[in-house]
């Protein structure tokens, strides 16, 4: 049994929560931890954006986007914890930022920013991890139905996170040296290696637990991105262009191989996101099959009885 239920809107969602989690994060604890927040002021706003955006096609997929308070109902639901959790770290993102503006009486409050740093890295968590145990708790759908599948998540949001911050490293409304600008982005650049490298591993350790699983389903999937239809962004895209050249060109270092190693890591999120979402082979669940059988098919007597 295969069903088509997602579709381009969702991957989207998963990559931009993932990405404006991942900035808050990288954000704030080079602010909380290491007193450098100044340098990616912006990030807070962009990372609202990017979550802004990405909940906006959550709500298109879902069909919902005229009634989005919906989401913030149903109560007990993994969809329920997400809605909560991207609304208050839009929230908080926003007020984050504004202490870097210099707009308003309390921006000059150093312990009201780092209180609001902290409670954003804490829903940031919450945002980041969510991505992954938002597909992971459909049991239906074998390749994501795994507790592997947050970790993998996690680990790339950051890494998309790090390639963003990276990007915006000292823009407006930053107006400190350029060396603490050049020094913030090779500290980057060396974090940026080590999520690659655990990116890759993690990737591929996933594609091949689900190669050698028992579950046909979850081996088909493994299958396709391995050697089937999906083979060729999945190794070209995502291994190559979005972990192996740019933990390469970090290495390398210097401005121009640094930034087309951002742009390469968040293309290889991107297409990590979209894979996942059309990976959606679905099983029957225990006593599901019963269930259908169970269901009148048109052809019953009752059915072409008039009771009029």
């Amino acid at each position: 049994m295969k069903e088509r239920v997602w579709s381009w809107p969702l991957a989207i969602y998963l990559f931009l929560g993932g990405l404006g989690a991942g900035m808050t994060i990288v954000a704030t604890i080079a602010d909380v931890c290491f007193g450098q927040g100044e340098l990616f002021a912006l990030a807070p706003l962009v990372a609202a954006c990017c979550l802004a955006l990405g909940a906006a096609c959550l709500l298109f997929e879902l069909g919902v986007t005229l009634a989005f308070w919906r989401v913030f109902t149903w109560h007990g639901a993994v969809l329920n914890f997400g809605a909560y959790s991207l609304g208050i770290l839009i929230a908080l993102d926003v007020v984050y930022f504004s202490f870097f503006t210099g707009w308003f009486p309390w921006c000059a409050s150093a312990e009201g920013r780092m209180v609001v740093a902290v409670l954003s890295l804490v829903a940031a968590v919450c945002v980041i991890v969510y991505t992954g145990v938002e597909l992971s708790s459909m049991r239906g759908r074998s390749f994501w139905n795994t507790p592997a599948l947050p970790i993998l998540f996690t680990v790339s949001g950051l890494l998309t996170g790090v390639a963003a911050d990276s990007l915006l490293a000292g823009m407006w409304p930053y107006a400190g040296p350029a060396e603490a600008v050049e020094s913030a982005q090779l500290a980057l650049s060396y974090l940026g290696i080590l999520l690659a490298l655990l990116t890759l591993l993690s990737v591929v350790a996933y594609v091949l637990m689900m190669k050698t699983s028992s579950d046909a389903f979850a081996h088909t999937a493994a299958t396709r991105w391995i050697s089937g239809s999906f083979a060729v962004p999945f190794w070209l895209v995502q291994i190559v262009v979005g972990l192996v050249l740019p933990i390469a060109l970090y290495a390398l270092g210097g401005p121009a191989p640094v930034l087309f190693a951002d742009c390469c890591v968040l293309a290889g999120g991107m297409c990590l996101r979209a894979l996942f979402v059309f990976s959606n082979d679905r099983r029957m669940l225990p006593g599901e099959g019963d269930y259908y059988e169970m269901l009148a098919t048109g052809d019953e007597p009752f059915m072409k009885t008039n009771w009029t």
